[in-house]
């Protein structure tokens, strides 16, 4: 395309920062800027310059709802996409059933996102959008067995709504099932005490890679999610998966009864000596989800976007 090409990412802190070197490593011709305009006055401030000189923004969150760095973006015909990821989406169907959404962004925006059932759910309120994923992994992980004595299961909820993630439906399951070991990441469940005595809550973790190893399987049950970046490292990590949502070598849980149910189930392989890694799921990982797959599919869709606009 000639000149190299200038990407502005905003959007949720954590996977823009991730997602700009990603992509500065993996396409070093172009140019990929995360800008922090949620908590950043200076990153905001920045966008003002940065937005019309862009060749693209692309959003890791999509909205309905004003947004000074949309209308920047679209005032400065500059292409916007917008990735669907989860939690906006339920934003979206309430400006959507208010009739206070933006048509300028539902019409004139690029809409991606990463699953199916996040598609459909756009679909209803008339968002047509292309799945397509972002996140990737340049490493396959060694897979190793768990040492512990214990079935050890380990989820991911944040301190902020934490009853949105299914703190309570956990702590249920933990009394329930006293033989298992719960590790909780991401909270230290202080309005939740007392907790029952094989959950262990972990607050902020700096270092996941040492919790992931001593769980065998990961659960994540919140009552509305786009694809977690938690399932997908579980599953690079060979950890079973119980998922609320159907998806590859994943079993489903939707209901605490459901949860209850697999995870006796993976208890019984593990007292019996059953217990296996989930290499598929790893292998699935390291196939669909690597650097080169994903990466190189979202530079050529980016191309092509940038290039008709062009036009």
């Amino acid at each position: 395309m000639g000149k190299s090409l200038k990407i502005v990412i905003l959007g949720l802190p954590l996977f823009g920062e991730r997602l700009a070197a990603h992509l500065n490593s993996y396409d070093s011709e172009n140019s990929y800027r995360f800008l922090n305009t949620y908590y950043s006055k200076w990153d905001k401030f920045r966008s003002f310059w940065a937005i019309p000189k862009a060749d693209a923004v692309f959003s890791i969150n999509g909205s309905l709802n004003s947004s000074g760095a949309f209308d920047r973006t679209l005032k400065s015909n500059v292409p916007l996409i917008m990735n669907w990821v989860g939690t906006d989406v339920l934003l979206a169907e309430e400006a959507k059933s208010k009739g206070t959404y933006r048509t300028d962004y539902l019409e004139k925006a690029h809409h991606f996102c990463e699953v199916n059932w996040i598609k459909e759910e756009l679909d209803d309120i008339g968002i047509v959008a292309e799945i397509m994923n972002f996140a990737s992994f340049d490493k396959q992980f060694v897979l190793k067995m768990p040492v512990s004595q214990k079935l050890t299961v380990l989820t991911y909820i944040p301190k902020i709504r934490s009853d949105f993630y299914g703190i309570e439906m956990i702590l249920d399951t933990a009394r329930d099932l006293p033989n298992v070991d719960f590790l909780i990441a991401g909270t230290d469940a202080l309005d939740f005490l007392p907790l029952p005595s094989n959950v262990t809550a972990l607050g902020w973790v700096q270092n996941m890679d040492e919790v992931y190893d001593r769980a065998h399987v990961s659960i994540r049950i919140p009552e509305h999610d786009g694809l977690s970046t938690f399932i997908l490292e579980s599953l690079a990590r060979g950890k079973q998966v119980i998922y609320k949502y159907e998806f590859d070598h994943c079993r489903k849980a939707g209901s605490k009864e459901e949860l209850d149910t697999q995870l006796r189930i993976f208890n019984e392989d593990f007292i019996s000596g059953k217990w296996k890694i989930n290499a598929e799921g790893a292998s699935f990982i390291a196939s669909e989800f690597n650097r080169e797959k994903i990466l190189g599919k979202l530079t050529l869709k980016l191309r092509e976007i940038i290039s008709k606009n062009k036009k």
